[in-house]
């Protein structure tokens, strides 16, 4: 009697993900996300390369017109800014080379949450747009 071979199922699991490459340590071959920046935003991004962002959260000034300060942390460390700029105008040149450097370091494909109240959510989406 003449059987019929059947195929067997493919049960062979599928490969494993390939993990990506560390690059010395660093997740990302671009930046090293281990590190926290300080400074003034606009000389950090003038360091970072181009396209090398994948989300951006900014909270700007909102050209309030007031002076903050606080007290920080169980020291009591004073900290203070001033929201004050001399005309509609300097605030939009103050914002206008962050909003240009934003563009140059976030992917195309990625997300800028760009969070400003008040009149300086208009002049900043102006900063943005006419860059």
């Amino acid at each position: 009697m003449l059987r019929k071979k059947t195929a067997k199922p493919d049960i062979t699991p599928p490969p494993a993900a390939v993990p990506e490459p560390q690059h010395k340590g660093r997740p990302s071959p671009l930046v090293d996300t281990r590190v926290v920046y300080c400074g003034d935003n606009l000389e950090q991004l003038k360091k970072l390369p181009d396209a090398c962002i994948d989300l951006i959260y900014i909270d700007p000034p909102f050209n309030s017109n007031r002076n903050y300060e606080v007290f920080w942390g169980e020291t009591k460390e004073k900290r203070a800014f001033d929201d004050r700029h001399a005309s509609t105008q300097a605030y939009i040149e103050f914002m206008r080379p962050r909003c240009q450097e934003l563009a140059r370091v976030i992917r195309m494909t990625d997300s800028t949450f760009f969070r400003c109240g008040g009149k300086a959510q208009g002049l900043s989406q102006s900063a943005v747009l006419t860059n």
